[in-house]
C-alpha cells in the first residue's frame, strides 16, 4: 500500500503547487477599514473608505462592507494600489448606479483618470458610465455584487484597467456593456456576469473559472446578443479564456463578436445552454476581416454547444493549443499567490 499512497501524495502537491486559488496564500492584511451605511463602521459609503486608502500604498488593505445596497460611483485610482474588498455575500453586499452612456459627463459623476494600455488611448463616455472603476494594480474583491440598474443603452457596472486583478463570488448585474475587462491580467473564479449585450468586454487577458454567464436578453427578442467582445492590439497576448462554467439565461446570444482584427476568446468545457445561436460567432462589420480572430470552443457540452452549424472561420485547436490559455500560467506569475 505505500507505492500507491506515495503516488497520490505526490500528484496531491502538484495539484497545490498549480492551484491558483489565494486560499493557498499566506498573505497578511495590514489593515481592515469598514464600511457600514447604517453608522456601525467606519466610514458609511465606499468612496470614503477607498480615499482613506494612502497614495503609494504597498501593504493589502482590506476594506469591509457590510451587508446592504449601497448607491454610489466608486472610482480607485492608480495611486491606490492593494485593495481587498470584501461583502457579505453577492446577495447580500452590492455596489449600484445607473449612469449609462448618455449622461456619464453629467456634473457630479467622475470621468474616468486613470491609465488606459496599449492602444486605449481613448476616453469614451461608456467607459465613465461605470459603477465602480479599478485603475491600480493589485486588486483583489470577494463576495460583492457590482450593479448597472440602467437598461438599454451602454451601462458599465464595473471596470478594471489596472493590472493584476482576481475575482471570487463576485456577481456583475447588467444589460449592455456589464463587465469592462478593460486591460491588464485578471482571475474571476465563481462569478456571476448578468448582461444581454457585449457584456464581457475589453482588451483584458483574463480567465474566467468555474462562472456564470446569465443573458438577460428578453426571450421574444429577434435580434441575439453577444456574451463577449474581445479586442487584441498585434503585439499583445491577450484573450478571454472561459473555462468550466455555464452559458444560460433568456434570449440568444451569439459567444462573441471580433471587437477588432486580432479578437481572442476560447471556451472550455463549458456548459452551453440552448441559447447559443447556431453561428457561434459574429463579426463587428460584415466585411471585418477575421483571418487573424481567435474564436475556439473546446470540450464543451449542452445543447448550445453543437458545432455543426458554427462560422467556418472558427479556429480548431489542438490539445496543446489548447492547455497554453487554459493553464493557470497564461495569465499568472505568481501574482496570484501573493495576494490574500
Amino acid at each position: 500500500m505505500r507505492a500507491p499512497f506515495c503516488l497520490l501524495l505526490v500528484v496531491g502537491v502538484l495539484l497545490l503547487l498549480r492551484w491558483p486559488a489565494s486560499s493557498l496564500a499566506s498573505v497578511q492584511v495590514a489593515r481592515t477599514i469598514t464600511v457600514d451605511q447604517r453608522g456601525g463602521g467606519d466610514y458609511t459609503t465606499v468612496q470614503s473608505a477607498v480615499d482613506a486608502v494612502p497614495d503609494g500604498n504597498s501593504q493589502w488593505i482590506k476594506i469591509y462592507v457590510k451587508q446592504g445596497s449601497y448607491r454610489e460611483k466608486v472610482i480607485i485610482p492608480s495611486e491606490k494600489g492593494f485593495i481587498l474588498l470584501e461583502g457579505d455575500g453577492s446577495s447580500s453586499t452590492d455596489i449600484n448606479f445607473d449612469s449609462h452612456v448618455d449622461d456619464a459627463d453629467a456634473p457630479g459623476i467622475a470621468p474616468i483618470t486613470g491609465r488606459l494600455r496599449g492602444n486605449l488611448a481613448e476616453i469614451s463616455p461608456t467607459y465613465n458610465s461605470s459603477t465602480f472603476t479599478v485603475h491600480s494594480d493589485n486588486f483583489v474583491a470577494r463576495n460583492i455584487a457590482f450593479k448597472n440598474t440602467y437598461i438599454g443603452k451602454p451601462a458599465v457596472a464595473f471596470l478594471m484597467d489596472g493590472d493584476k486583478g482576481a475575482f471570487y463570488d463576485c456577481a456583475f448585474h447588467g444589460y449592455q456593456d456589464t463587465l469592462s475587462d478593460l486591460a491588464g491580467r485578471h482571475y474571476f473564479r465563481r462569478c456571476l456576469v448578468e448582461g444581454a449585450v457585449d457584456f464581457i468586454f475589453g482588451y483584458g487577458k483574463s480567465i474566467y473559472e468555474d462562472c456564470t454567464l446569465q443573458s438577460n436578453m428578453a426571450a421574444a427578442s429577434q435580434q441575439p446578443g453577444w456574451v463577449t467582445a474581445h479586442g487584441r492590439a498585434a503585439d499583445k497576448s491577450a484573450a478571454f479564456v472561459f473555462k468550466g462554467g455555464s452559458i444560460t439565461g433568456s434570449g440568444q446570444q451569439y459567444l462573441g463578436r471580433a471587437w477588432n482584427e486580432q479578437a481572442t476568446v476560447v471556451f472550455y468545457q463549458v456548459n452551453m445552454a440552448g441559447i447559443v445561436v447556431p453561428q457561434g460567432w459574429d463579426k463587428w462589420t460584415p466585411s471585418q476581416d477575421v483571418s487573424k480572430v481567435t474564436f475556439a470552443e473546446v470540450g464543451c457540452s449542452g445543447p448550445g454547444s453543437a458545432t455543426g452549424g458554427r462560422v467556418p472561420w472558427e479556429k480548431h485547436m489542438d490539445n496543446a493549443e489548447v492547455q497554453r490559455f487554459v493553464d493557470i500560467g497564461f495569465i499568472d506569475n505568481g501574482w496570484i499567490s501573493n495576494q490574500p
